[in-house]
């Protein structure tokens, strides 16, 4: 099994999926590796199988990725909606599944084909999407799960800001079968959903619970949360106490819902096994009824929270764990463990970039720990120790994955995951009696669920000592810390605690910091059509702009700077440069200066930002660790516009130098050249807009690149052909965040001035090139 497995993970990590002709010769492999060794070749054969699957699964799921020269057209789609509609507002997020598409200009999808229809048309896309994903921003109908659809839409693909420790949406959607994404233009038919589903059942008991607690919110939420695993509704203060507890499992169906309802339908399969073989015990088989009963009522939970990905890998975890029950020689659990893994791969080939993937199986080995090797009966003891292997082996990847973990998790888990289960258990018995018109079930849950919450905020308030936050560690300190963990859990001798104890420090002790003094790195990151870059020398960081803020209450900066700023431990700036008030340069302001600690803020326009701040003064220098920083840009006019007031920043080591121009205009980047330097990095102005980055401003600085941070497929068309045409004649390289993502820059000392894009250091084969 674990040969098998390595395949898929080779296959995940790939680069680019070699064209499946190479597949060709494996038949006449397989046939010499039967024949001429039979030593390895169950393994090889294995291997081979898995790669095989994992390469295929591969190819047909890029195979239906929709075409970047398709999102150029107006598209008429008919399809059904699948999954729970997201309603904010006036917005609706939606998951469609597509039965007809065709350019909107060849007409007729509407008027002349039902929506179930699965006829050939013309106009065709290059690529038939199986499901899309659609926000409609001004919506003036109520969808739900099942209605048929008819739209006019706007598609593009599943494209997302690609920054080191940012999250991966391509491998998300390319997981779950979503091609396209986008918006609706044109709303044009709706045939409500005729007959019920597990979707439409889930929808219609959320709208429910809703209403049934409209004046006690954190019920609903909760509610939702646990029966549905619809997790929108839940606020940023829950999702912080549960943070901070160590309890984020408990409202998330996964793992642990699964296995109560396992737990509880193995115990009535054992009560229904006694009441119906009473007497007759002896003679029939008596594991098979649990096992059946157990894996039933789980799998009904799991069709409840909508046959998630992390539902059903739990569920296949614990169908063979539990089934191999039903076999005359099972085998040791270790061999089940490893069979899960297996099966939830071939499912779900990607599942191995999973945080939860991780979690799940970790936490599982941690009790097949306990239980093969404890030596205590009693069920406290089991409790307590059950939670404090889980802690000791989840530690080293909570901390890779999150940079934190919770001191208190092991005895706020030990009361609330027995609170949990009591308070699943209740609520099916609860609901059955508040459709006969029996209130009082319901209202008990929810006083459970509020003192669940005081309680959890209660432990949150008792110190800010119980989170302990580092800098997520490397790899290689991780396994470390996760082998010392194993050996202090053994029955092994103290000197072995020991050294499993030392295995650990390495986690402890952050990194050396690599920028020496005279050095600086800087990253331009993917904030699509917006800017905000990170510049870092031996001692001191700024952040030069944030991103834009958007309507539906996110930010480009939590999204793509923040994941980079914990994984280098970074909580503090000694410098916010905002370089006007434009939204996709501002927009991310006050969350900054809500998670950051800040010294100064400067602006081109202080007066417009939602902090305080100064000007950024022309003329102005400092010198930060051997690294000189100046503004370049001129005194703007009385009557300059918001553009032409950005701050123009010029950094220079002894060899490297960045210029960044924020919005300034030609005007502006003739007045500065007169005094300006080559350098070797450019962050073009305004975008990429024709507006800037002018022939003027290129002869003077001489770039060797130019960097350009736009958005993908962005309205404007930045960057403009003149811009670029004009780089290109200066001999100047161009790079795009929208295509190369992140770009990271280093003055690298006798290797020079290093420049990196992350879609080429950390390239998956689903990942856009």
């Amino acid at each position: 099994m674990i040969i098998y497995i390595t395949a898929f993970a080779i296959v995940a990590w790939l680069p680019v999926l070699p064209p499946l002709i190479w597949l060709s010769p494996l038949p006449v492999l397989g046939l010499i590796i039967f024949r001429y060794f039979p030593a390895g070749r169950v393994r090889l054969l294995s291997f081979f199988i898995g790669l095989v699957i994992a390469l295929l699964y591969g190819h047909f799921q890029l195979m239906h990725r929709w075409s970047v020269d398709d999102a150029k057209v107006l598209w008429r789609v008919a399809g059904v909606v699948e999954g729970l509609p997201q309603h904010e507002g006036k917005q609706v997020r939606f998951s469609l599944r597509v039965n007809n598409i065709q350019s909107e200009s060849s007409g007729g999808l509407a008027s002349e084909l039902p929506v179930e229809s699965s006829s050939q048309l013309s106009g065709q896309p290059k690529h038939q999407p199986r499901i899309i994903r659609l926000s409609w921003y001004r919506a003036d109908r109520h969808i739900q799960p099942g209605d048929r659809l008819v739209l006019d839409v706007k598609l593009r693909p599943a494209h997302s800001f690609w920054n080191p420790g940012g999250f991966d949406y391509e491998r998300w959607t390319l997981s779950r079968n979503i091609d396209a994404v986008g918006y609706v233009k044109v709303f044009l038919e709706q045939q409500v959903a005729s007959s019920s589903s597990i979707d439409l059942i889930r929808f219609r008991l959320i709208t429910w619970l809703a209403g049934r607690f409209s004046e006690e919110p954190v019920v609903s939420s909760t509610l939702q949360a646990l029966l549905i695993g619809d997790k929108n509704a839940l606020r940023e203060w829950q999702w912080r106490l549960m943070r901070n507890t160590g309890t984020t499992h408990l409202m998330v169906v996964s793992g642990l819902h699964i296995g109560v309802c396992v737990g509880l339908g193995w115990w009535l399969g054992r009560l229904l096994f006694v009441g119906l073989f009473r007497g007759r015990e002896h003679s029939v088989a008596h594991q098979w009824l649990p096992v059946i009963a157990a894996l039933g009522l789980s799998g009904l939970y799991v069709g409840l929270a909508g046959f998630s990905i992390p539902t059903q890998r739990a569920w296949v975890m614990a169908a063979v764990l539990l089934g191999a029950q039903l076999l005359m020689r099972r085998p040791d659990v270790w061999a089940r463990w490893w069979l899960a893994m297996a099966v939830v791969l071939t499912l779900q080939p990607l599942a191995i970039h999973e945080i939860g993937f991780w979690l799940s199986f970790s936490a599982v080995a941690a009790l097949l720990f306990l239980v093969t090797i404890r030596q205590v009966k009693a069920p406290l003891m089991i409790l307590l120790k059950s939670q404090w292997w889980i802690l000791w082996i989840l530690s080293p990847l909570l901390l890779l994955f999150f940079g934190q973990m919770s001191m208190s998790s092991p005895l706020v888990n030990m009361l609330a995951i027995p609170f949990l289960s009591l308070l699943l258990m209740l609520t099916m018995p609860a609901l059955l009696m508040e459709s006969i018109g029996i209130q009082w079930g319901l209202d008990v849950v929810g006083v459970l669920i509020q003192g669940l919450w005081a309680s959890l905020a209660w432990v949150d308030g008792l110190s800010d000592q119980w989170v302990l936050d580092l800098q997520p560690p490397g790899i290689v300190s991780v396994v470390f810390a996760g082998l010392g963990a194993v050996m202090i859990l053994q029955p092994v001798s103290s000197k072995l605690k020991l050294v499993g104890v030392l295995c650990w420090l390495p986690v402890f002790m952050p990194p050396p910091d690599s920028i020496e003094s005279g050095r600086f790195k800087a990253v331009v990151f993917d904030v699509g059509q917006g800017t905000s870059v990170l510049i870092r020398t031996h001692q001191h960081v700024m952040l030069y702009d944030t991103g834009a803020a958007y309507a539906n209450g996110s930010n480009a900066f939590e999204r793509a700077v923040m994941p980079y700023l914990k994984q280098q431990g970074v909580n503090y700036l000694d410098k916010l440069i905002v370089s006007h008030d434009d939204n996709d340069h501002a927009g991310g302001v006050s969350i900054v200066s809500q998670t950051l600690g800040i010294g100064v803020t400067q602006s081109g326009m202080p007066a417009a930002l939602p902090i305080p701040a100064e000007f950024c003064k022309p003329g102005m220098t400092w010198s930060w660790d051997g690294i000189e920083f100046a503004y370049i840009h001129p005194e703007p006019a009385t009557n300059a516009t918001d553009n032409d007031r950005s701050c123009v920043l010029e950094v220079r080591s002894s060899q490297c130098s960045l210029l960044i121009t924020g919005d300034a205009g030609l005007k502006v980047e003739t007045q500065l050249a007169e005094s300006l330097s080559p350098v070797s990095w450019l962050v073009a102005g305004h975008h990429g807009s024709r507006t800037s980055t002018g022939d003027t401003l290129l002869d003077a600085a001489k770039p060797d690149s130019v960097l350009v941070s736009a958005g993908f497929l962005n309205r404007y068309g930045h960057p403009h052909a003149d811009v670029v045409s004009r780089i290109k004649a200066h001999g100047s390289r161009i790079i795009r965040t929208d295509k190369k993502g992140a770009v990271l820059l280093e003055d690298a000392g006798e290797a020079g001035c290093r420049l990196e894009t992350w879609r080429q250091k950390e390239k998956r084969y689903w990942s856009a090139s």
